[in-house]
């Protein structure tokens, strides 16, 4: 049996105006909510910032740049093995450098789970519907 999450630690590095500085990270997945892959990263020992957003950008993000807003995400043109993440929010703008194959590999767990194509069928839509404040009944 599949397990209904993935909980993958990994490491980026963080620009800063100097140099790239190791970051730890936590590649999340979900079932229940399969449209989504979640990057917490840490901000300290033990400070964490979560960033949601659609897998289907983290896919593209790994063939040409994408994104608009507060996730960009696109190949490394100078290194082929690394892929940048930009997030953005009213405190500030972060850039992150991933290796290319862990993001990959973790892709590929989360279509293992929830193929392309199948997202939907997973949704608890009941469920949904009551969390937006709707009635499931």
């Amino acid at each position: 049996m599949l397990p209904r999450s993935l909980n993958l630690p990994m490491w980026t590095a963080i620009e800063t105006e100097s140099e790239l500085r190791a970051v730890r990270v936590t590649f999340r997945y979900s079932v229940k909510d399969p449209y989504a892959v979640v990057l917490d990263i840490a901000t300290g020992m033990d400070d964490w910032v979560r960033w949601t957003f659609a897998r289907d950008l983290l896919a593209s993000g790994l063939q040409h740049d994408c994104g608009e807003g507060d996730v960009v995400i696109g190949p490394d043109r100078e290194h082929c093995g690394r892929v940048w993440i930009t997030v953005s929010s009213p405190s500030g703008t972060a850039r992150f450098a991933f290796h290319r194959a862990d993001l990959d590999s973790a892709l590929a767990k989360t279509h293992a789970l929830v193929p392309t194509g199948t997202e939907t069928a997973r949704i608890e839509w009941n469920r949904e519907l009551t969390l937006l404040g709707g009635d499931a009944g």
